[in-house]
C-alpha cells in the first residue's frame, strides 16, 4: 500500500481554519478553506485523479499526527473540503461523524458505525436520495489489534460474475428495496445493486437493508436473488479481492463509494480505541 504524504506547505495551509470543538455535526463549514493556495490546488488535482481515474482510492498522510484531536479534525476537514463538497450522511444532516464503539447508538445513526461488528460489506449512503461519490475515513487512533478497513473493487466482482454466472449478475441489475429496519415510517429506497452504463459502474449494497426492504414490503426474496447475493458475498470474502487498510493517526482514506464496497476486520481494544471520523462528498471541479 502506498501513502501520499502532504507537502509541508499544504500542511501549513490546512491549519488556517479551525472548527470549534462544540460545532454541531450538521453545521461544519461546507466551503473550502478561506485561503486556497497553489499547493492545495496541486494536492486536490493529484488526489482527485487518483480516486476518480486511477486506483479508485488513496491514503493521505497529513503529517499532522502530533496535533490535539480538535486541531487534527479541523485540518482533516479542511483537506476534505478542499477536495469535495460535503453531503449529509443521514437525514438528520450530520456532515462529519465519529466511527467508534459506543454503548448507546441513536436510532438516527448507523448501528454498524458505533459498534465493533466486523464484515458487513456495503456501500455508504444507500438510504439517501443520492449516494455520495466519495467516502472518507480519517484516523485519530487505531485499536490494539486489527480494525483494518477493507476495500473491494466492484469492477473485479462484476467481471468475475460476468464470466462465471452472468445469469445471476443480471438479477443484481434489477431494482431492490432498501430499508434500515429502524422505523416503518422511514421510506423504502429502490436501487439496483449494480448499475452499468458503458464503462461506468455504480454499486449500492448492504445486504441486511435489502432483506429488510423486502420484509417491510411483505415480499419474500426470490430464490434467484438469494443465489445472486450469496455469490456476490462469496466473491467479496475472497482475500484476493480484498485491500485492507489500517489507518494510523493523521492518515486519511478516500475512495470512490460508487465503485467499492467496504467492511472491516475484527479488532481488539484494550489500551487503545479505534477512533475514526467519516465524511461523504462530491469532488469539486478541478
Amino acid at each position: 500500500m502506498t501513502t501520499y504524504r502532504l507537502p509541508e506547505q499544504a500542511r501549513a495551509a490546512l491549519l488556517t481554519r479551525k472548527i470549534p470543538a462544540d460545532r454541531p455535526l450538521d453545521a461544519w463549514p461546507q466551503d473550502d478553506p478561506e485561503q486556497p493556495t497553489d499547493v492545495l490546488a496541486a494536492v486536490r488535482s493529484r488526489i482527485t485523479r487518483e480516486v476518480q481515474d486511477i486506483q479508485g482510492w488513496t491514503v493521505v498522510d497529513t503529517g499532522l499526527d502530533d496535533l490535539v484531536d480538535d486541531d487534527l479534525c479541523s485540518a482533516v476537514w479542511n483537506l476534505f473540503t478542499t477536495l469535495c463538497r460535503p453531503v449529509p450522511q443521514y437525514r438528520t444532516g450530520e456532515l462529519i461523524y465519529p466511527v467508534e464503539v459506543s454503548g448507546a447508538p441513536s436510532l438516527a445513526s448507523s448501528h454498524y458505525s458505533s459498534s465493533n461488528r466486523t464484515g458487513g460489506f456495503h456501500t455508504d449512503g444507500t438510504l439517501l436520495d443520492a449516494a455520495p461519490h466519495v467516502a472518507m475515513l480519517a484516523g485519530l487512533s487505531s485499536a490494539d489489534e486489527g480494525g483494518e478497513t477493507v476495500l473491494v473493487d466492484a469492477h473485479r466482482l462484476v467481471d468475475t460474475m460476468d464470466e462465471r454466472t452472468p445469469e445471476l449478475l443480471s438479477v443484481l441489475e434489477a431494482p431492490q428495496p432498501f430499508h434500515s429496519g429502524d422505523s416503518t415510517d422511514d421510506p423504502v429506497m429502490l436501487h439496483p445493486v449494480i448499475s452499468r452504463s458503458g464503462p461506468h459502474l455504480e454499486v449500492h449494497y448492504l445486504r441486511r437493508y435489502i432483506e429488510q426492504g423486502h420484509g417491510i414490503q411483505g415480499q419474500r426474496m426470490d430464490e434467484k436473488l438469494i443465489d445472486a447475493l450469496e455469490t456476490w458475498d462469496e466473491l467479496i470474502a475472497e482475500p484476493a479481492f480484498q485491500q485492507p487498510v489500517l489507518l494510523e493517526r493523521g492518515q486519511v482514506l478516500l475512495w470512490d463509494n460508487r465503485r467499492f464496497v467496504h467492511g472491516r476486520t475484527p479488532f481488539t481494544e484494550r489500551l487503545s480505541r479505534r477512533r475514526l471520523r467519516r465524511a461523504y462528498g462530491v469532488f469539486r471541479a478541478a
